[in-house]
């Protein structure tokens, strides 16, 4: 009898614990209204610029991004939206043509997070300061060439 308790109070104590600390932790977007706001800085050779909205009431952020190269003419746009499954985004050309078809999106998932990072599989969004943001994105050219850009944004 003793052990049949035993082996009980085990198997119910065991469904609450988690080896994971990711698993127990729990995504609020309102840590992450430092990201509001206008930010510039370097990336693919020219200027890159994003702009981020306050956390929403419904868990969600909503920024933009577009780029100029080096000589100053405009590459692309996109159009993001962070929340607590990771980041979807849509990329246009100059002309607003989308580069996904109407129903497509590109979509990065949560990793982790931390008050200063948001870590999704292929991209980082990492505050340096209150002033200063460091986003790695890593591009796969082919199966045996990855590489990371990496972007060191400043507040506007």
């Amino acid at each position: 009898m003793k052990i049949q308790l035993l082996i009980c109070t085990l198997l119910i104590s065991s469904f609450g614990y988690s080896t994971d600390p990711k698993k127990d932790k729990v995504f609020d977007i309102n840590d992450y209204a430092w990201l509001a706001g206008s930010w510039v800085g370097d990336g693919f050779g020219g200027t890159s610029e994003e702009m981020w909205s306050p956390p929403s009431a419904d868990g969600t952020m909503m920024g933009v991004f577009r780029h100029h190269k080096e000589d100053g003419s405009l590459n692309f746009y996109e159009f993001l939206v962070l929340d607590s499954t990771g980041l979807r985004l849509k990329h246009f050309t100059p002309d607003l043509v989308g580069w996904e078809t109407k129903e497509k999106f590109v979509t990065f998932e949560m990793v982790d997070f931390t008050k200063d990072k948001i870590e999704l599989k292929g991209l980082v969004f990492e505050r340096k300061s209150k002033n200063e943001l460091e986003i790695r994105l890593k591009l796969r050219y082919s199966e045996d060439r990855i590489e990371t850009e990496v972007f060191s944004m400043k507040r506007r």
